[in-house]
């Protein structure tokens, strides 16, 4: 007696992301995401464990280091770069400031905003790791030209944008008094980014 055979449906229907009528390239690319993104973390956690700290704090660290330019830089904007909530950013900003990392203080014209700056202590953790930052960047991001590099940037920016108007759908869609996920998909198609 024959075994019925199964086949998945395609998991996408934009030509662009099928390779004749075959998802398998794109299932691909999907698991290789994960991988990289698995790894990314990996090398986060290890830098972080460099210095005391652990794989968030560490990004957060290096977006304050780049954004604080010589007043500081807000919450609100560190969260936005790193596209966390601002919440995430305050508490683990507190941790950080209690080791000494970084200074937090208001912001002279409004004191409603906490400006952010890395502290000595700070710095000196920091740039303590970056001889074998590089080697592992260079490692990790084996690129072979600049314009490898800046087609993948290309493409990721629109992905971080595609990807936040998914969740939004995913979350109206999980809301009971909201129309079923397909009926919003019309809603949201080519919906820009709402800045934050």
């Amino acid at each position: 007696m024959s075994k019925k055979t199964h086949k998945l449906p395609l998991s996408a229907t934009r030509p662009a992301l099928l390779s004749g009528k075959s998802d398998h390239s794109f299932r691909e690319l999907l698991y290789n995401f994960f991988t990289i993104s698995n790894r990314l973390e990996e090398v986060r956690r290890h830098l972080g464990s460099r210095i005391g700290l652990s794989g968030p704090q560490y990004n957060l660290m290096m977006a304050v280091a780049e954004l604080q330019g010589s007043a500081g830089v807000s919450v609100g904007r560190v969260a936005e770069y790193l596209h966390v909530s601002g919440t995430f950013v305050t508490a683990e900003t507190e941790k950080l400031v209690r080791k000494s990392y970084i200074n937090k203080h208001h912001d002279p014209g409004d004191l409603r905003v906490s400006l952010l700056a890395v502290a000595e202590k700070g710095w000196t953790a920091l740039v303590s790791l970056f001889p074998e930052l590089q080697q592992i960047n260079d490692l990790f991001f084996a690129i072979e030209s600049r314009e490898d590099f800046e087609s993948i940037h290309r493409t990721l920016k629109k992905m971080v944008e595609s990807s936040q108007r998914t969740l939004a759908l995913i979350n109206v869609a999980a809301s009971e008094s909201r129309p079923p996920f397909l009926a919003l998909m019309t809603q949201f198609d080519g919906m820009k980014e709402q800045p934050r």
